[in-house]
């Protein structure tokens, strides 16, 4: 009986050492999702862009269905406003070109204000644009980009919004 016990053992014994080596090579095999970076990490990589600490932001989303991004900075500071438009998007049609907006308020509303803050430029890995005005616009909380075939200080077709 007492080599029954012994035999007992070394079967479990082994059993244990084999579930422990099953497992050890399953965890050690695995990978590690690595996390997808977000729209301003993205974007700062890409134009080579760091956006200050001190300066608000706000993700621009494609209106239109398709898969362009975006981020807008702002920051009022000594007397300065400065705000910074990056986007992913696709290149315009020839003749067309993507115009930025600051906008305050709601179409209707009494407060209701949009102003072209230009043209966005073609910069390595996107479009940007940078304005400054020694006037404080930061109750204009809304950011648009839109696409145009006219420059008549008019937004036409909206492709990315986005609010601070």
């Amino acid at each position: 009986m007492g080599r029954n016990v012994v035999i007992g053992l070394l079967v479990l014994a082994g059993l244990g050492v084999l579930i422990y080596w099953a497992t050890r090579s399953k965890t050690t095999s695995e990978v590690t999702p690595t996390p997808t970076p977000g729209v301003e990490q993205r974007l700062q990589e890409s134009f080579k862009y760091q956006i200050p600490e001190n300066f608000e932001r706000a993700e621009l989303k494609d209106v239109t269905g398709g898969t362009a991004s975006g981020i807008a900075t702002r920051n009022y500071e000594s007397g300065k406003f400065t705000h910074a438009i990056l986007a992913d998007l696709p290149d315009p049609k020839a003749g067309e070109f993507y115009e930025g907006w600051l906008v305050r308020g709601s179409e209707g509303e009494e407060n209701f204000a949009s102003i072209s803050t230009g043209r966005l430029s073609v910069a390595k890995g996107g479009y940007m644009l940078e304005f400054t005005s020694n006037r404080d616009y930061s109750d204009y909380s809304m950011v648009v980009v839109s696409l145009e075939k006219l420059n008549d200080q008019r937004p036409e077709t909206y492709i990315l919004e986005g609010s601070f």
